[in-house]
């Protein structure tokens, strides 16, 4: 019997379905054409698994750039930051079955480095981690991770492939 294939996490809006706060997905073929072949794909959204629901007001991260909140982008009494952590806290068990993460790039939640964070006034201060990302990379540090941006670029795919097959051997072996 072959052995399973690896198993990794791919933002859902990815994967083409509407998850997006505006009801839309972002639907990428490169992930699609190239590793629902090699993985066994698993959808991710951890704004709507939080509760957030679709369609939702636009959130981004404020405040501090190491510790900032998931505040909504026209009412900033809006604070989803302590369910997208809850989400996030619970998810890690699930993480433990995986080999890698595909995730899109910016979002509040799911951004690997390029979600703006923005200071009170509204200015982007810096760049990062979406709340979700930041969490899941603190507790596994070793775990392949890219957005797709990043898969987009077919030397920068082939090395991510490369790290989910380690990963997943690694995970087999011991």
């Amino acid at each position: 019997m072959p052995a399973p294939r690896p198993r990794i996490a791919v933002s859902s809006c990815l994967l083409g379905n509407p998850v997006r706060y505006d009801g839309t997905d972002r639907f990428n073929e490169s992930i699609c054409n190239h590793l629902t072949r090699r993985f066994e794909i698993v959808a991710l959204c951890p704004e709507v698994e939080a509760g957030l629901g679709t369609p939702r007001p636009p959130v981004r991260l404020t405040g501090s750039p190491r510790h900032p909140l998931a505040l909504g982008v026209e009412d900033a009494n809006l604070d989803v930051t302590a369910a997208l952590q809850r989400f996030s806290d619970g998810w890690l068990v699930q993480a433990k079955s995986l080999s890698g993460l595909i995730l899109k790039s910016r979002s509040p939640s799911c951004g690997l480095r390029d979600t703006p964070v923005f200071d009170l006034h509204g200015a982007i201060q810096s760049h990062g981690a979406g709340l979700f990302t930041r969490i899941v990379i603190r507790c596994y540090p070793q775990l392949p991770v890219d957005d797709e941006i990043g898969i987009a670029n077919a030397k920068q795919r082939n090395v991510f492939i490369d790290r989910v097959e380690q990963y997943a051997l690694q995970r087999h072996c011991t």
